[in-house]
């Protein structure tokens, strides 16, 4: 498998494939298929960083690749979930943040490692279960439609987690 970082740093020292890849992209865009369905080459403002370069050249293709950094992958994993004694995990089981109050991360970024597909179904399993888990925290069960508000002190709440302290002196 591919590490993302090793991808950027072989592309960055062969901009040729990209460049290539430009290329086969806008000859796709020609074809009649695409033009059929009103596909069209974009070129009203070059790439800001490009200006000094002749527009679409390879040199300027090249600048582009360099300029224009993205990935095609989805972001998870910045906010991981993991126990206390985890000194990367951000969560706990029940997407609250150590030892920051009321605060829950309710998206991709709890998951520890990406899925291999599209994240979409996952999410919206995270949302949904988060939802409960806060629904669940504030006495669940709406009966009606209407969403039914109440104050709780902070003893109500129920207790944090905070973050364990793995170091030892």
């Amino acid at each position: 498998s591919c590490h993302l970082a090793h991808m950027l740093c072989c592309y960055s020292n062969h901009p040729q494939v990209l460049v290539e890849g430009v290329k086969i992209a806008l000859a796709m865009a020609q074809t009649q298929a695409f033009t059929r369905l009103g596909s069209k080459f974009w070129d009203e403002i070059p790439m800001p960083g490009c200006e000094d370069t002749n527009l679409w050249s390879d040199e300027y293709w090249t600048c582009m690749s360099r300029q224009y950094t993205t990935t095609i992958y989805h972001h998870a994993g910045i906010a991981k979930m993991g126990p206390p004694t985890d000194p990367q995990s951000v969560v706990n089981h029940q997407l609250k943040v150590y030892g920051v109050p009321r605060l829950r991360v309710i998206d991709a970024s709890i998951m520890p490692t990406i899925v291999s597909g599209n994240t979409n179904a996952p999410v919206i399993m995270i949302a949904e279960k988060g939802a409960d888990m806060i629904k669940a925290d504030w006495g669940g069960g709406y009966e009606d439609s209407r969403v039914r508000r109440r104050r709780r002190s902070s003893d109500q709440v129920g207790s944090w987690p905070c973050k364990l302290n793995t170091e030892h002196d």
